[in-house]
């Protein structure tokens, strides 16, 4: 357990500062602006010149050096107009195609941002260089280097370009929008593996005084990240605990309780030292969030699954996607000693995870055998899982999906199928006032079917 804790990466530990880093550095012009700064480089390094062979410093002028930085102008403003109508059309038509949250997640995908930052960055490049080298502020025997740094920009439009060709292949499509959100949530629930209750202690193990003073939102949105370490910072400071009672991708109103201090009372100074640790935003973040990527791939499953596009297949790579990441998480234990031993965090919902992933997907996908047998079978999986709260949750889960078949499947022999499978053998309650029925008779005579479908 100590070399997990010291094995813990920083990505889990994502203190406040570094996730407004993080989110910052995910705007586009950041990128732009670094590319752009070059301009400044090639006029910073321009008296180097000076060390260059003789030869070399002879056969550059000012015409080869404008025709090269005119080369650079007049393509990349094409080039670039060109990458952004690809680009705004397959998140467009990720947007439609598969869920809202997955064009979030591409709008801020690194690669797509640095090439096409690229190419805008080395437009403003030659632009400004074009600019400087007409109001004379270079001399001729500067001329030298600025043409090697115009080279490495070229040099990195090349590579830029081969990076483009080859992410154009699937960019927007189905499955590369599905292994982008896979990619975040494989590594959100690393993040998570890694860094236990967020670093803290479990709140489960924590005897809260009853006058423990009580810490509220001020606004409404998501939590989108605890800052366990700065909580850790202020306990320590007050000599006291800290019980934080939500996790990230919770929804709060103005004046929720998010946890409680073991103090009497709260002054103000103390009240905006524990919200500026705790982020609240309008959307949900991928970050720290394990349950969010999870979740747009069961949407996209979802919308695979709709009348309209009618593709269960995506809804089973879907669900065998979700199962193996699921699965492949380990219970949920403190490190020892946490990073913040003054604050106490409350676990991942394991539940909440299957009940917002496969659980709508067998709702859409009921009347489709294959997808209610994937979805089974990934029960029956689960239902092995070292964590007995994740084994429970997913037989529990599995008599709502029998539930569901029930509803959408007509044949008789794709019920059985569908029996042997599941984990559950009973069907869940559908209203307060008709009981469980066993699978045994769902699978009775065809006509008692048919009857109960009719009386239905």
């Amino acid at each position: 357990m100590r070399n997990r804790a010291r094995t813990a990466t920083f990505d889990g530990m994502i203190t406040s500062v570094y996730w407004q880093v993080r989110r910052f550095a995910r705007r586009f012009w950041v990128r732009v602006t670094l590319i752009s700064c070059l301009a400044i480089l090639a006029a910073v390094l321009s008296p180097l010149s000076h060390f260059l062979p003789f030869s070399l410093k002879a056969e550059i002028d000012e015409e080869s050096l404008d025709d090269l930085l005119s080369i650079l102008t007049n393509s990349m403003l094409t080039v670039t107009t060109f990458s952004l109508s690809i680009m705004v059309s397959s998140h467009l038509a990720a947007d439609g195609n598969a869920t809202p949250r997955a064009h979030r997640l591409l709008r801020e995908d690194g690669r797509t941002q640095t090439v096409i930052a690229t190419f805008i960055g080395a437009f403003i490049y030659a632009l400004t260089m074009t600019v400087m080298l007409n109001l004379g502020f270079f001399e001729q025997d500067n001329y030298g280097m600025i043409y090697l740094v115009t080279v490495g920009v070229l040099a990195l439009l090349v590579v830029a370009m081969l990076r483009w060709v080859a992410h154009l292949a699937g960019l927007g499509s189905i499955e590369a929008t599905i292994g982008r959100v896979e990619e975040s949530a494989i590594a959100s629930l690393k993040a998570r593996c890694a860094y236990p209750f967020l670093g803290a202690r479990p709140l489960s193990e924590a005897e809260i005084p009853e006058d423990a003073a009580v810490f509220h939102s001020k606004r409404f949105g998501y939590i989108q990240n605890i800052d366990t370490n700065r909580l850790n910072e202020c306990a320590s400071d007050w000599a006291t605990r800290i019980f934080v009672s939500v996790s990230p991708g919770d929804w709060v109103g103005a004046g929720d309780p998010l946890g409680q201090v073991d103090l009497e009372t709260l002054d103000e100074e103390q009240e905006n030292a524990i919200y500026a640790a705790i982020a609240i935003g309008d959307q949900q973040d991928y970050d720290q969030d394990a349950i969010f990527s999870l979740v747009v791939l069961a949407e996209i499953a979802e919308r695979a699954l709709s009348p309209g596009i009618n593709d269960p297949r995506t809804g089973i790579d879907v669900v065998s996607r979700l199962t193996r990441m699921i699965g492949e998480m380990p219970p949920e234990r403190p490190i020892d000693p946490p990073t913040a031993p003054a604050v106490y965090c409350p676990p991942l919902d394991m539940r909440q995870m299957l009940l917002s992933t496969l659980d709508p997907i067998a709702r859409d996908g009921r009347a489709f055998v294959e997808v209610q047998i994937a979805v089974q079978k990934a029960y029956a999986l689960l239902s092995r899982h070292r964590d007995p709260d994740l084994a429970e949750a997913a037989v529990a889960l599995s008599a709502r999906a029998l539930s569901y078949a029930r509803e959408g499947i007509p044949v008789i022999e794709d019920l059985q199928r569908l029996a042997a499978v599941a984990p559950a053998d009973y069907l869940a309650e559908t209203t307060a006032s008709e009981p469980s029925r066993r699978v045994s008779s769902l699978l009775g005579d065809e006509r008692q079917m048919n009857i109960e479908r009719s009386d239905g």
